[in-house]
């Protein structure tokens, strides 16, 4: 449906911290929004995801949201790293798993003896249970009676849309998001699919645009006045890659930064990808494989500054940590991101850091060296857009740039590229994308003496064998 006939669209967003329904215009101008935290929970039998509060919230707020502006559509979103498995009545078997819980060391040796190669999922296995194949293969091993209860299997975005309609589908950017479940080239299930007959559970396959059903009576209220349609849903990250599209980008590489920071580069050949460097591919909504890189952003932030704020970094103070040689070398999370084999053993060589200023202006310093070191891995060449938390740090983006010298740097305007990404998804008419424009600012790089020499000095020190 196209922007002239669409009233209210509405977003459903469920984040790993919290969910949130956005109302936007058809316009993309967003209007309103209401967010509850989301809940994980304990094991046993894992650490997993309650979806009631998310339920509830859906629940409350779009019969609020509807009285503000008639909502003729409604797009699920949500992270993509979670697996729905239902049973012939369309409840839960199993807990839709958390994925930071930690399986047994027996059970991902044997996942790895029969997992699909590099080279068919276009993706590497990741560390906890990010990886829905592991998921599923832990709750088949270990819960056989549960397991064979199962029916279907939805990914955690099209388990919300489900729960708001009634209608089991998958899609293309959720059943591709480093899954292990497709065989992304024939975007055909996997071989460790087929194997152990998970495809058989697989729902037919939607556009993220398409209407697959109308909001259940639950959420009604005492009635809506819009159509109220939901759609078939797409993963949050292709979301906000899918907003730059819409502003008629083709060329460029986004950053898009938050707990992760992710790249996307849809001019990369797939050839040059590098299990051992975290790169991947996503698939968009429009089925095109688009090469990414990632590391723990936000998480890497925060374990260098120790808690001080970003805002208190300074170029001054980069300049000083330089000239005296003070480095953070990665990783210091459980991920390795670029720079292979380094989780876990991140450390600071140096002069120590003492005030906010010094352990902010390390983090920011940081931060754009792994940043550089993603873009390196998809050979990057294009035009650089930062987006999410790390485009509000002006001295992570003026290091960055002088880092990058043959590529313009550019910081989004853009505050929360997955919502309106995924309600620029409502306004597809007829396969044809929205065109809507997105304000960005070009930053200036960073004059800071000796930075080439200490960055040469720092991925000497991240690359060696530890």
């Amino acid at each position: 449906m196209g922007q002239q006939q669409l009233r209210g669209i509405a977003v459903v967003d469920v984040g790993f911290t919290n969910t949130k329904i956005a109302l936007f215009s058809p316009q993309g101008e967003l209007l309103a929004e209401k967010k509850a935290p989301s809940l994980h929970l304990a094991a046993p039998p894992y650490k997993h995801i309650d979806p009631e509060p998310m339920v509830a919230l859906c629940r409350a707020a779009l019969p609020e949201l509807d009285a503000m502006l008639p909502i003729d559509a409604i797009v699920p979103t949500a992270h993509g790293a979670a697996m729905a498995c239902l049973d012939a009545d369309g409840n839960l078997a199993l807990p839709v798993m958390d994925y930071t819980s930690e399986p047994p060391r027996d059970i991902v040796a044997d996942y790895e003896k029969i997992m699909p190669s590099f080279e068919e999922a276009l993706c590497p296995l990741l560390p906890m249970t990010i990886t829905h194949g592991l998921q599923l293969y832990w709750q088949q091993r270990m819960w056989p009676e549960a397991f064979g209860r199962v029916c279907t299997l939805l990914p955690w975005i099209q388990y919300v849309a489900f729960r708001l309609s009634g209608v089991p589908v998958t899609e293309i950017s959720s059943m591709a998001c480093q899954t292990h479940l497709l065989d992304i080239r024939a975007q055909a299930p996997s071989s460790t699919a087929r194997r152990l007959g998970w495809d058989a559970l697989f729902p037919p396959m939607a556009k993220a645009w398409e209407t697959i059903g109308t909001l259940k009576d639950e959420f009604r209220g005492s009635g809506l006045r819009g159509e109220a349609r939901v759609l078939g849903g797409v993963h949050d990250s292709t979301a906000n890659f899918m907003r730059y599209v819409c502003a008629g980008l083709d060329r460029f590489t986004l950053v898009s930064t938050g707990t992760w920071s992710i790249s996307f580069d849809p001019s990369t050949s797939v050839d040059v990808l590098d299990p051992a460097r975290d790169t991947n591919t996503n698939t968009d909504v429009l089925g095109r494989n688009v090469c990414c890189s990632r590391f723990f952003g936000g998480m890497e932030f925060a374990a260098v500054s120790s808690g001080a704020p970003a805002e208190a970094a300074t170029v001054a103070c980069v300049q000083e940590l330089v000239r005296r040689g003070t480095f953070a070398v990665p990783s210091f999370t459980m991920t390795s991101g670029p720079v292979p084999e380094s989780l876990g053993k991140g450390y600071v060589k140096g002069p120590a850091v003492e005030s906010d200023e010094e352990r902010a202006s390390l983090a920011a310093l940081y931060c754009a060296q792994m940043v550089s070191e993603q873009l390196d891995a998809i050979t990057s060449k294009d035009e650089i857009i930062v987006d999410g938390p790390f485009s509000q740090n002006p001295v992570l983006l003026a290091v960055l740039a002088a880092l990058r010298p043959a590529q313009k740097v550019k910081a989004s305007a853009l505050r929360d590229g997955t919502t309106a990404g995924a309600a620029a998804l409502a306004m597809i008419d007829g396969g044809r994308l929205p065109s809507i424009g997105i304000r960005m600012a070009q930053v200036t790089a960073a004059e800071i003496k000796g930075l080439e020499e200490y960055h040469a000095a720092w991925r000497k020190m991240a690359y060696e064998k530890r």
